[in-house]
């Protein structure tokens, strides 16, 4: 537990410096629209401060984050609003292609949450399935089960577009 307010600072800023980014991508796969995600992750590090004698290890801080977004992205009055802003002018990244990503935005706006949570989690934030329950608080089962449904949901809604679901390669044979 850390007592200090400088102590608090310290470890606070070095949370911020390894998991912000993380937490972004986080808010920004639930909610589609960046501005919002921004605020969600800083929203919890404001939480975190405040909650500070609430965490009794410093390693259990970024799970203690990452719960505090999907539980703001859970309940904000203007995620669906600002899904329809975001599908409008969300830029691709790096020279992907920008229909694909935009087809994809829209095919995990369409999810029903716990679905979108789990595979935002799996797959963009890259944690493991027992990591992804804790965060949502549900059984690992839960999240495999949610998983594979969403990922067979999204894979019906994109059957037009060529592999843009996240998810493993599997190889498929012949010369690589």
């Amino acid at each position: 537990m850390f007592v200090d307010s400088a102590s608090r600072r310290d470890a606070l800023a070095r949370l911020y410096q390894q998991h912000y980014p993380e937490l972004v991508r986080l808010g920004l796969g639930l909610t589609t629209d960046r501005g919002l995600a921004e605020e969600l992750a800083q929203e919890a590090f404001v939480r975190a401060w405040r909650s500070w004698w609430r965490i009794r290890d410093e390693r259990s801080a970024p799970a203690y984050l990452r719960a505090t977004v999907v539980n703001l992205a859970r309940t904000s009055l203007r995620r669906r609003l600002r899904e329809r802003q975001a599908l409008r002018r969300t830029p691709a990244a790096g020279g992907e292609d920008v229909d694909a990503s935009i087809d994809l935005l829209r095919a995990l706006a369409k999810l029903p949450a716990r679905k979108r949570a789990c595979i935002v989690l799996r797959y963009y934030v890259d944690l493991s399935e027992v990591d992804v329950a804790q965060v949502l608080g549900v059984q690992v089962g839960t999240v495999k089960s949610q998983t594979a449904k969403g990922l067979r949901l999204m894979e019906k809604m994109l059957a037009d577009r060529p592999a843009v679901v996240p998810g493993p390669q599997r190889y498929q044979g012949g010369a690589r």
